[in-house]
Parts: C-alpha cells; sequence; structure tokens
C-alpha cells in the first residue's frame, strides 16, 4: 500500500489547520490499520467543540467483508460518541467509483451532522467537489469546514415536526374526487401556515411506502382525526398490492376502498411540482405532525431529489440560509 496519498492528505490538513486544535496521540486513535483513524483532534467550529476524526481510503485498498465490518463498526462507535467522522477516499476520476467508494455510498455513509465524506479525483488532481461540478483543492475544503461556511442542513434522526402532505385527486377506480395522503416532507423552516411559497422541503417527498411500524401508525391515527372534519381525505392503513405482490402503507379510496398505489400517486404528483400556485390554491395541502424519525427514513430521503421549487438540497455543503 503506497503512503503517496496519506502523506498528500497530511499536506492538505497543515495547509488549513483549525485554530487551537488539540492533536489526540496515535497510539489512542481509534482502529487498526487499513481500518485506522489518521488523524483526531479537538477543535471548535461554529462556537461548538468537536472531536474529529479523519479516515484516509486510498484507492490502492481493496476492502475484504471483515474490514467492512470494522469500518461499520467504528463509524457507529465514533457517531455514538457525538465525535464528528470524516472519510476521505481517493478515485481514479471525478464522478467515479470504484469498489471503496461503493462500500462508502450504499454502506458507510449517513447523512448526518457527525459524518462527512470527501473524495479526492485524481483526474482533477486530487480536487473534490462538493456540488459535482466546481472543484477545489482539499485544504480549502477542510478551511471551510473549521470557519463554519461549510454546513450541514437538513432534517436529523430523532423525534421532529415534518410535514403530512395531502393531494387533491381522483380516485382511479370510482372516478370520486377524493384528498390522498401522499407521505411525508421535511420542512426546511417552521410556520403557523403552510399553503404558501416561503418554504421548501429537503430533497424529496417520502411516500408512505417507505413508512414502517409505529410511524406508520401514528401516521394512520393523525389521518383518522382530519378525516372527522373532512371525509374525502384518504384512510391510510397496511394495504396488498397486486401488482408487487406485497403489504405497504399506502392510501385507500374513503368510497370504494381501491389502493391507491405508490407508483400511481406519484405519478399524479409531478404535474403538481412544476410550480408552488399548488399550495395556494389547495391542489397540495400540508399538516405538521410530529414523528420519531429514524436512520431509515433519513437515508430514503437522501436516496432522491425532486428538483423543482418545492425542494431544496440538503446535507453538506455551502448553503444559502434565508
Amino acid at each position: 500500500m503506497t503512503d503517496e496519498f496519506y502523506l498528500f492528505v497530511e499536506n492538505e490538513l497543515q495547509k488549513s489547520q483549525p485554530a487551537n486544535w488539540q492533536r489526540i496521540s496515535a497510539d489512542k486513535q481509534l482502529g487498526d490499520e487499513p481500518c485506522e483513524i489518521s488523524y483526531a483532534f479537538l477543535t471548535t467550529i461554529k462556537g461548538e467543540q468537536k472531536l474529529v476524526n479523519i479516515l484516509i481510503l486510498p484507492l490502492s485498498l481493496n476492502l475484504d467483508a471483515a474490514q467492512e465490518s470494522t469500518l461499520l463498526k467504528l463509524r457507529d462507535y465514533i457517531l455514538s460518541k457525538g465525535c464528528l467522522l470524516i472519510v476521505i477516499n481517493e478515485e481514479a476520476a471525478s464522478l467515479q467509483l470504484g469498489n471503496t467508494g461503493v462500500f462508502i455510498s450504499e454502506k458507510l455513509q449517513i447523512h448526518t451532522p457527525d459524518f462527512i465524506w470527501i473524495t479526492c479525483c485524481r483526474d482533477k488532481s486530487n480536487k473534490i467537489t462538493l456540488d459535482g461540478s466546481n472543484y477545489e483543492s482539499l485544504h480549502l475544503g477542510f478551511a471551510s469546514l473549521w470557519d463554519g461556511t461549510l454546513t450541514y442542513l437538513g432534517p436529523k434522526e430523532g423525534f421532529q415536526p415534518v410535514n403530512l402532505e395531502i393531494m387533491r385527486d381522483h380516485c382511479w377506480k370510482c372516478k370520486q374526487e377524493i384528498k390522498t395522503v401522499t407521505g411525508i416532507v421535511f420542512p426546511d423552516r417552521q410556520l403557523d401556515n403552510w399553503n404558501n411559497a416561503d418554504w421548501q422541503y429537503y430533497n424529496d417527498q417520502l411516500s408512505l411506502y417507505h413508512i414502517k411500524g409505529d410511524t406508520a401508525e401514528l401516521i394512520s391515527n393523525f389521518v383518522a382525526v382530519l378525516r372527522q372534519n373532512d371525509e374525502s381525505i384518504t384512510p391510510v392503513g397496511l394495504k396488498f398490492s397486486h401488482t408487487i405482490k406485497e403489504h405497504y402503507c399506502a392510501s385507500s379510496c374513503p368510497y370504494c376502498d381501491a389502493l391507491q398505489g405508490n407508483f400511481y400517486v406519484n405519478d399524479k404528483r409531478i404535474d403538481l411540482l412544476h410550480s408552488l400556485q399548488c399550495r395556494i390554491e389547495g391542489s397540495l395541502t400540508y399538516y405538521s405532525i410530529g414523528l420519531n424519525i429514524d436512520r431509515y427514513l433519513i437515508q430514503c430521503l437522501y436516496e432522491g431529489c425532486e428538483i423543482c421549487d418545492h425542494s431544496t438540497f440538503g446535507g453538506w455543503g455551502r448553503h444559502e440560509v434565508w
């Protein structure tokens, strides 16, 4: 294994060394080669003291199953302590993932303020990109983190208010006018009134298909209360889809009980995402509900992104704050 990439990261870190950092001695750093933390130090980021751990994964590294398991356990331990984990991997070309990059993308990466994934691209002189199009030196990325211009925006795990979305619709089977519960969105701010253009939701709408267990039951009970004032709102519950041959959380027609399937509902929503006017005239309405959001739902949220006026990008980046 070459030490070239490790030396490169060290030099970039030295160029942007955070103020008043307190380096943790090598013998106290977590993990064993090649699954070991290369740098650990205390520093202050946006007024909060953080223990930063930097994990370096060069292009030459070929992880086996045991090493992947070790890295997952290392990640979970670091995050359980409220520390920041920065994973820096090397790729041959921009926007191209090798085996290690695929492992990070599919298994190791977690969307949280305590996990940052940075990829250095050999074909870009080991520069990094935050948006997929603009490239900069790694030390500038480090400096942006230390000074707080690189930030995390978006939902986190835990109990929080989200918005239940309801769409004005017609039942595909009986043709009655209904109001279909489509799923939940994570708003970028809290407002008293949602029928306006003054807010966006992060990344994507999470359809009812992704909602499971106690969270599905809470939504079902919440919808039952809404239906006391408006019986055209679709009940929500566990339904069997003959199309995909499985049960999942879904809306059903309040008049004929027909399943309003995930594909059908999402297809109908697309036409409403070209303008925020649909919120104002009531084609899409939103109700605030408190839910306990787990890691699975956060991961689902970041697997897609609606490119429209309704949504905004979440995660790590240089964000424009309202």
